[in-house]
């Protein structure tokens, strides 16, 4: 270690302070000098930037006059009628050789289709002016290209401008005209005579163009980093400079200023005086400090040199400087501190919790701390000078005095273990000794100190049971060092690597080759965690999940990593059966709603996206089969319609199944609505076809719906929703058919909608009412009923017919809540007829989702009993075709029904296919026949053979006959011939109020005589 004097490090530092100071002050007045050079440099830059703007502009603007003035010259637009255009060669080069003093390269005709007629060029390098000339642009304004010519790139500007015939005003052409800017000497040229420049250069993009220099040497020009840069050559301007719409090229202006060079020069001469001054400063500081210092710091030399062997020291008497008072203080401390240290090791060697003992060649304890007298069951005191064989059993003594000769004859340390006895029992201590020397080297004492290894015994056994379960654990396990190579692997590694013996690090090398990310993981000291596929030796992968963890590093600083391989074959089988699940239909193996929206969203992103179709397919009455046969035979039946439709598409095509009997196709690559039409006809032909499900045959037709990716939007849910609607459409113009969504079915279907909408408001809002259409006997002059039917007067949509809102109450389940409405009204409004006039049986319609509702029965008690009607004045009407549909299922409902003692007549006979055997069974006393057979009776034969054939079944059966739609006189004579027993139409009477049928039943009161 360099050892310096006190007043030289002084001066150093005085030294290096005025330097730093001199530094600082010159060094602002140079970077405020600096700043106003910078300041001029970019004021000079902007008017430089508007002058080159300003000259560049006008030369083109000059061009771009000229090149007009030829499109319009009528020697080029004659020429170029011509056909052959022979001559348009030469008159566009002698238009060229008229340009005086514009710098256009080349001149290319082109006609309308753009091909290039005619090209003049004062080129020296063929350059492809005809594909140039097609590249597509903008009309009347310069714009950028770039050519290749033997590897090398040259830039040109381009003006493209209209030929029009001046007769017809119509283009015939276009004139290109072409300006080279590589080597383009004119333009750098001009703008060093403009700007006084020591150099000029045109770039683009970073390639230098054209270069000009002043004198003929080449100035080092810098990187424009910044648009102005002050360098030694002088300031360099970078300008940004566009024609038109071309690109931004740069033009650098190297401009002579001396001011920088000038500014440095005057900087190092200030730095040079401020040198001297502060040498000079630097030896007269020197000599003050040392009259004033050397004294004081002789006086602390000798103190130090005087201290004592042994004892205290004396006190420091100080001196003139209290800096160095205070050294002299510090010393005295330090030297009463060091009379301090023999107790601090007492403390230490007394409170250890080793056993710390020294014993002299003859086996007497000179020193033992308190932990080791504990342990021997005294104190350390008793033990002094106590000979060892009298504190130690026989057993550790012996092994004791083993040790001692082995110490004594090796000069050395020796380790060895021993049970000991201690209060706490007995504890396994390691015990190191070794020889304490005198000044002659010669051993004359025996230190010792003895470590509880109790606990560690158990560690290490712990140690011992974790690496057995290293090795025999069923997870592969491999520890790396820091480069990676195999320091330990177990049984299971070795298993699932496939390799001979010894080949661990190949195996794990081999591994993270394939596995970059695991690499990078363990390089950064990351957890990592991931599934891989594992490189087995016979060239198999293997589909591990990989926990990768960076050790803690050992004591020399080394890190150690752990790969943690579990293998997942079994796992990856499941998640495959889970995946099938997720994105296929269990029952018939298609691809499911999830799978076929990605399918159909990718096939929408595809270049033929447009031409991609959706066709949603509904099998007609499917719940009649499921309902009828059996849910087993109804899914044999959606396994055999899925087999049906993969056999009608493409291998490109998309088949899927959404749930129940609906089902989806994607066709692809079809860009004509009738060959989509095609498809789907070919699809409901196939569909159509008997199904032979071995115990039964059936049939099963479907309605498809379409929708077109170029007509109805290019998303899948717009797609989906269009072809929905058209199915639905399908369905409600009879089922069996195919139909291409247009938008009024949307608008139908946004109609229905808002009916829905406004039909859930209406009971709230008192908007739905009950009219009553009476019915009379076959001689039309008595009242023996009336018919409930709702109607709805809606602020929003007006008066609006029961055929519209009665189907949407129907689809929607309000009908359920409509129905327990006019249920209600119609049995107060009879139980007020009775009161006030005379009584009669009111009818109800229930409809079919009504016979469905468990709460039926409730529904009917409740409302008779509210009104207080007798059931026997209320009938129930259900329709023919719901009832034969689910006759089985309505038999109990019915009968419950009517031992309520409530009427059942069957509405709109005649329109269904009613089973007689059934007809018998049911338990109603009213056939009501629907009013188609009465359009063209009397006159039309069969359906008068077909009135008195219903008329006389129904009365062999019991059931009373009432002819619904009578409008004529005609119609009325005609069913009393036939025996009809009731009648109801607007012949005699059309729905109303109740109220005005109350009062037309008490004239009818009045009017009849009284009974006996």
């Amino acid at each position: 270690m360099r050892v310096w004097r006190f007043s030289r490090l002084v001066l150093a530092l005085l030294l290096a302070l005025l330097a730093v100071v001199s530094l600082i002050l010159l060094s602002a007045a140079y970077l405020g000098a600096r700043e106003a050079l910078w300041e001029g440099a970019e004021q000079a830059h902007r008017q430089n930037q508007r002058i080159l703007e300003r000259v560049i502009s006008t030369h083109f603007e000059g061009i771009q006059r000229q090149s007009e003035s030829i499109a319009d010259e009528a020697r080029l637009v004659a020429a170029l009628g011509e056909a052959p255009p022979a001559r348009l060669q030469g008159v566009l080069r002698e238009m060229l050789g008229e340009l005086h003093g514009e710098q256009v390269d080349a001149l290319v005709v082109s006609g309308e289709d753009g091909r290039a007629l005619a090209s003049v060029s004062l080129l020296g390098t063929p350059l492809p002016l005809g594909e140039l000339s097609r590249a597509p642009g903008p009309l009347a304004t310069w714009t950028s290209l770039e050519a290749q010519h033997q590897g090398r790139p040259y830039n040109l500007l381009r003006l493209s401008l209209p030929i029009v015939e001046p007769t017809l005003g119509r283009v015939i052409g276009r004139l290109h005209s072409f300006v080279v800017l590589d080597d383009s000497f004119w333009i750098t040229n001009a703008l060093q005579g403009l700007f006084g420049a020591r150099a000029t250069t045109l770039s683009l993009d970073g390639r230098l163009l054209d270069a000009r220099l002043a004198d003929g040497r080449a100035p080092r020009l810098p990187v424009p980093e910044r648009p102005v840069m002050l360098t030694d050559e002088g300031v360099f301007h970078s300008h940004p400079l566009r024609i038109g719409d071309s690109d931004v090229y740069r033009v650098g202006l190297l401009l002579p200023d001396d001011g920088l060079l000038a500014l440095r020069n005057t900087q190092v001469a200030s730095l040079l005086y401020a040198t001297l001054l502060v040498v000079a400063a630097g030896v007269g500081m020197m000599l003050v400090l040392r009259r004033f210092t050397a004294r004081s710091l002789d006086s602390l030399v000798r103190y130090a040199e005087a201290v004592p062997e042994s004892g205290r020291p004396r006190p420091f008497r100080g001196g003139r400087f209290r800096e160095f008072n205070r050294v002299g203080k510090a010393f005295e401390t330090m030297l009463e501190r060091i009379r301090e240290r023999d107790k601090y090791l007492e403390g230490i060697i007394q409170h250890a919790p080793d056993l710390i003992f020294v014993k002299d060649l003859a086996g007497r304890y000179r020193l033992v701390n308190r932990r080791y007298a504990w342990a021997l069951g005294t104190t350390p005191d008793a033990l002094d000078g106590v000979a060892v064989d009298e504190a130690l059993d026989e057993e550790v003594m012996a092994r004791a005095t083993r040790s001692d000769d082995e110490l004594l004859e090796r000069q050395g340390p020796v380790t060895y273990h021993a049970t000991l006895h201690t209060p706490d029992g007995a504890r396994r201590y390691r015990i190191t000794k070794f020889p304490i020397l005198d000044d002659a080297g010669r051993p004359y004492l025996i230190g010792g100190v003895a470590t509880d290894i109790t606990d560690l015994r158990q560690v290490q056994d712990q140690l011992e049971l974790t690496h057995q379960v290293f090795a025999e654990t069923d997870e592969a396990i491999a520890v790396l060092d820091d480069r990676h190579r195999a320091q330990m692997t177990n049984r299971a590694f070795a298993e699932l690597s496939g390799r001979e013996g010894g080949r661990d690090t190949a195996a794990i090398r081999d591994f993270l080759l394939h596995h970059p990310e695991v690499t990078h993981a363990l390089t950064e000291g990351q957890r990592w965690q991931g599934q891989c596929e594992f490189p087995r030796g016979d060239g198999e992968g293997l589909p591990v999940l990989v926990s990768a963890t960076t050790l803690s590093s050992d004591r020399q600083g080394r890190r150690r990593h752990m790969l943690l391989f579990s293998d997942i074959t079994a796992l990856k089988v499941a998640e495959q059966r889970l995946e099938r699940l997720a994105w296929y239909d269990a029952l018939t193996g298609l691809a499911n709603r999830s799978l076929f929206a990605l399918r159909l969203e990718e096939a929408l992103q595809a270049e033929d996206g447009a031409a991609t179709a959706v066709v949603f397919v509904d099998l007609d009455r499917f719940k009649d089969i499921n309902d009828t046969h059996g849910h087993s035979l109804g899914d044999e039946l959606l396994c055999r319609v899925a087999d049906r439709l993969r056999s009608c598409v493409q291998p490109r095509d998309t088949v899927a199944r959404f749930g129940g009997d609906e089902f989806v196709i994607m066709l692809r690559g079809l860009s004509r609505e009738d060959l989509v039409m095609s498809v789907a006809r070919r699809i409901l032909r196939v569909l159509g076809e008997p199904y032979d499900l071995g115990v039964l045959c059936c049939f099963a037709t479907a309605s498809l719906g379409i929708s077109l990716a170029a007509r109805h939007g290019r998303t899948s849910e717009a797609l989906l929703r269009c072809a929905d609607q058209a199915m639905y459409e399908a369905k409600a113009r009879g089922r069996e058919r195919v139909l291409i969504f247009d938008p009024d079915i949307d608008e139908r279907h946004r109609l229905r909608l808002r009916y829905e909408a406004s039909l859930r408001q209406a009971l709230a809002n008192d908007e739905l009412y009950v009219l009553y259409q009476p019915r009379f006997d076959i001689a039309g002059r008595r009242v023996v009923g009336a018919e409930a039917l709702l109607r709805w007067e809606s602020p929003t949509h007006g008066s609006v017919p029961p055929g519209t809102f009665i189907p949407i109450a129907e689809n929607s389940g309000l009908i359920v809540e409509l129905g327990r409405f006019v249920l209600e009204a119609a049995c107060r409004e009879a139980a007020a007829w009775g009161e006030a006039s005379r009584a009669v049986p009111v009818s109800v319609n229930l409809s079919p989702r009504q016979l469905h509702e468990p709460d039926l029965i409730r529904d009917i008690q409740a409302a008779l009993a509210d009104a207080g009607l007798a059931p026997h004045r209320l009938e129930l009407e259900i329709t023919e075709t719901h009832l034969m549909d689910n006759v089985d299922q309505m038999l109990p409902v019915l009968h419950q029904i009517r031992a309520m003692g409530v009427g059942l007549a069957i509405d709109d006979f005649g329109t269904g296919y009613s089973s007689l055997t059934y007809l018998k069974r049911l338990p109603i006393e009213l056939l009501k026949i629907d009013r188609g057979f009465l359009a063209d009776v009397p006159g039309d034969a069969d359906d008068e053979a077909l009135l008195e054939a219903i008329i006389h079944m129904a009365h062999r059966l019991g059931f009373r006959v009432v002819a619904e739609g009578v409008e004529t006189e005609r119609q009325r004579r005609f069913l009393a011939d036939l025996g009809c027993d009731e009648l109801q139409g607007f012949l005699l009477g059309r729905p109303q109020r109740g109220a005005r049928l109350r009062a037309e039943l008490d004239r009818d009161r009045r009017a009849s005589p009284p009974r006996s």
